[in-house]
């Protein structure tokens, strides 16, 4: 590996955390428009990655939770990469919303007339992708990961040694 390319695999943390600010987005959840979801990027009119928070417990496990609101456990994927230092979700969204009949009048036509709305449609698709670094490699044999109330929660157990580094006996 080059000296370049392991400088920029070991400041990625680095690099994470000081792109972290800049993609959460400060409007909470309590709002009701679609465009007011921190899961929707409303500057670029597309979706972005989760939030992730990444944690470890004492009896050797990493725990990655990614906030997922409205996503299907059949529209995401979690992978292992880089020898067990990496995890990445993968996923598709698909947000419908249907309203039903409004009696109230929604706007005043050319001749006087008022109209009333019958239905609203909304919907939103699109795919993100997030990527985590890890601290130590994990064994990819041993992850579990399960969605509920829109949090994805993975949890991973740490390889009991690097498999990338090789200890090497000096004569």
């Amino acid at each position: 590996m080059s000296i370049a390319r392991q400088l920029l695999h070991d400041f990625r943390p680095f690099f994470r955390m000081l792109d972290e600010p800049l993609t959460r987005s400060p409007i909470g959840f309590g709002r009701s428009r679609l465009i007011d979801d921190p899961f929707f990027a409303m500057n670029r009119g597309m979706l972005r990655g989760p939030v992730v928070d990444v944690s470890e417990e004492g009896n050797g496990k990493y725990v990655v939770e990614a906030e997922l609101p409205g996503v299907k456990k059949e529209n995401i994927e979690v992978r292992i990469g880089d020898a067990g230092r990496t995890v990445t979700i993968e996923g598709k969204i698909l947000v419908a919303t249907e309203g039903s009949e409004n009696n109230t009048p929604a706007s005043e036509g050319t001749a006087g007339e008022v109209s009333t709305q019958i239905s609203t449609e909304r919907s939103v698709i699109g795919n993100f992708s997030r990527t985590v670094l890890l601290p130590r490699p994990v064994d990819s044999d041993k992850v579990a990961a399960k969605l509920e109330d829109g949090i994805l929660r993975i949890t991973l157990n740490k390889a009991a040694e690097d498999k990338a580094s090789v200890s090497v006996l000096v004569e």
